[in-house]
């Protein structure tokens, strides 16, 4: 029973009630857990990190001590981030996940009522944490057959007298369209401030745009990298505005075997090149073969998943390529994104099966296999 309150939020003397009302409104990110022997469902890398260097990382980890804490200011991996970008050490922070430095930007950059301008649909975690930290989020609709970013009506939603923070995912998860430098110019040219997550940069070569001021942007090894289960993510942007979120940072938040093994990949990061070379060829064939098949619509993507609408039940489509053996991502529950699926791109076997389930699944067998030929 709530006894008084304090501002707008309520002192109650049951724990529920004592939580802000700005959390209660809202929904926890969750994932249903889905089980398939292809799991092409979360835009992972199609290939493991190999063993070799798996051993080369345990080997480092083996001559470290476990009592005393890591680098606190992570600098050698800075360093070579920094070296591999053309940038200074000032210029990048480091982070377990990109998604804990999306909150430290947020964080840092999110006031009370401060307008959030966002793409929609896209990852839901930008919504959610503009919401938390009190933002006044401003949707601006995706092109919903293009999946297109639609800069022109992001720049006007982030016009007006007071500055808007503007966040765009490019590639756009999940619908594949990205952000020109030139459209990057052009929002910052608008006078907004930028928060551009990549996590699916290195599979469409944007130029890596270089800092500037009211830029920052968000890069994971968790994707191309092949390092999901590590949880490694790098922010980059102008010394002022890292020191600036530093503030926000919690220290010491990448362990050691996770320094170690993001300082391996770098050291080897022709092989991450090659693979994402193979996935943006595998990318081509299962775009070209799911266009083939009747009633499938599919988005423009150089993303590493293809987004694909059916004219049927999405739903029913899902639980029926589980039963065959793969696991997709449903969509179809995102605002303008009616009977949508996503698939990643995986090994080149994985990516076979896929296709040729969805072709018995809606009859069109020799479609598929005469399209994905040679793609």
């Amino acid at each position: 029973m709530t006894t008084k309150s304090i501002g707008s939020e309520p002192i109650a003397n049951n724990g529920v009630d004592f939580v802000r009302k700005a959390i209660r409104a809202i929904s926890a990110y969750t994932l249903e857990p889905r089980i398939a022997p292809d799991k092409l469902d979360q835009n992972e890398g199609a290939l493991d990190f190999p063993d070799a260097l798996k051993r080369e990382v345990v080997t480092r980890i083996m001559r470290r001590r476990w009592n005393v804490y890591p680098d606190f200011e992570a600098v050698e991996l800075r360093d070579a981030i920094a070296r591999r970008g053309g940038i200074a050490r000032e210029n990048v922070l480091v982070g377990n996940g990109s998604n804990e430095l999306l909150m430290v930007a947020m964080a840092t950059l999110v006031a009370p009522g401060r307008r959030v301008v966002v793409p929609t649909p896209t990852f839901p975690l930008y919504e959610k944490l503009a919401t938390i930290f009190g933002g006044e989020v401003v949707p601006v609709d995706v092109d919903p057959h293009s999946g297109a970013l639609p800069v022109e009506a992001m720049i006007g939603a982030a016009s007006g007298p007071d500055p808007a923070l503007v966040v765009a995912c490019s590639p756009n998860n999940p619908t594949g369209g990205v952000l020109s430098l030139g459209d990057l110019d052009a929002l910052l040219g608008s006078g907004a401030f930028v928060l551009l997550d990549r996590a699916y940069g290195e599979f469409w070569d944007d130029g890596s745009p270089r800092p500037v001021d009211r830029l920052v942007t968000l890069s994971t090894f968790s994707k191309a990298w092949g390092l999901a289960s590590l949880r490694i993510g790098w922010l980059e942007s102008t010394p002022e505005l890292c020191s600036e979120m530093r503030k926000v940072k919690l220290p010491y938040n990448l362990n050691v075997f996770s320094l170690e093994a993001a300082l391996v990949a770098i050291e080897n990061e022709a092989l991450m090149r090659a693979r994402v070379a193979d996935t943006i060829r595998e990318r081509a064939k299962v775009a070209a073969a799911l266009a083939a098949l009747p009633g499938v619509e599919v988005f423009p993507t150089q993303s590493n998943f293809v987004a694909f609408r059916v004219e049927g039940s999405a739903d029913a489509l899902f639980e029926q390529l589980i039963a065959r053996g793969t696991l997709v991502r449903n969509i179809s529950r995102y605002l303008r994104l009616e009977r949508c699926l996503r698939v990643s791109i995986g090994e080149p076997a994985e990516n076979d099966r896929f296709l040729a389930s969805i072709a018995a699944l809606l009859g069109a067998e020799s479609a598929v296999q005469s399209k994905g030929e040679g793609a």
